[in-house]
């Protein structure tokens, strides 16, 4: 990803979801976890893209819900929603 300020850095990322209707992601839907996949990785590349360095290393709980909620709100066909379920070590 490259930041704001021209650094390029790699980031790895999670998304645990579920699917709540099964009917409607197969009807709409060629791959459900690939549609996932793509749109959590645009919207982890379009929000950190906006950042600085230094912010994303200093906001991460800030930008994580940032990302929840942008993953979140996209209108999805097959009706998933993302759950944010991780502990601090």
């Amino acid at each position: 990803i490259l930041t704001r300020d021209s650094v390029t850095t790699q980031v790895d990322g999670v998304v645990y979801y579920r699917i709540y209707s099964a009917i409607s992601a197969v009807a709409n839907v060629n791959d459900v976890h690939q549609a996932t996949f793509l749109l959590a990785q645009t919207t982890l590349r379009n929000v950190l893209g906006t950042q600085t360095l230094s912010q994303i290393l200093s906001g991460r709980e800030e930008i994580a819900h940032s990302i929840q909620v942008k993953i979140q709100s996209a209108k999805i066909n097959f009706l998933i929603s993302v759950v944010r379920d991780y502990q601090h070590q």
